[in-house]
């Protein structure tokens, strides 16, 4: 008897979860089909009835994880403000917390393999990319500047400063000096962001 849609469409999902946690685990080229399909309990020989090519997987899993992240960043960032909806200063603070640092295979896809990405085939390139600008888009709308044109800078800068001060931290084997970068760089984007100092 073949399987519901419904079912189909959850085997894919759970797929989808597991290439997006070993892209950011082992980047775009140690992700294995055979590997992913075993985690999830499947044969290498089931991949093709849900993608057609290991780069297909690629890509859904990249836009995956963004939307993962981007939900675990509203939500902490709302937590962290009792409620209260976050500005792009607590959003930041968030990206750049001590346990997002600890967590890349749970976290930013860009920050865990953004330059691997740059250079992968033209599937992976192109959902990096529009990655790239629904984090752009998303950081926008929480900036408090009045012109679209700032909003779009402030988000731009910001999260070129989250990506960087993720990627520097994570660099360094030294847990104490992780924390150091991570609290500078957040220092940096409030005072950037012209937040209220006691904002947040």
């Amino acid at each position: 008897m073949p399987w519901s849609e419904d079912h189909k469409q959850a085997t894919r999902g759970r797929i989808v979860e597991a290439a997006a946690r070993a892209i950011r685990e082992h980047g775009p080229d140690g992700v294995s089909v055979a590997a992913i399909m075993k985690s999830v309990g499947l044969t290498h020989g089931g991949f093709y009835a849900h993608f057609e090519s290991k780069e297909a997987l690629i890509a859904e899993a990249l836009s995956h994880a963004t939307v993962e992240t981007l939900a675990w960043l509203d939500r902490t960032a709302t937590t962290a403000k009792n409620g209260q909806t976050p500005a792009l200063a607590d959003i930041a603070d968030a990206y750049l917390s001590n346990i997002h640092c600890e967590h890349p295979d749970r976290g930013c896809v860009l920050a865990a393999c953004g330059t691997e990405l740059a250079r992968a085939d033209d599937l992976a390139r192109i959902a990096c990319s529009d990655n790239v600008r629904a984090y752009l888009r998303w950081l926008g709308q929480r900036s408090r500047a009045e012109q679209r044109g700032e909003r779009s800078r402030e988000a731009t800068g910001a999260l070129a400063a989250m990506i960087g001060g993720m990627v520097l931290a994570r660099a360094t084997e030294d847990p104490a000096e992780a924390r150091k970068i991570l609290a500078a760089v957040r220092g940096f984007v409030r005072s950037a962001l012209k937040a209220d100092k006691g904002a947040g």
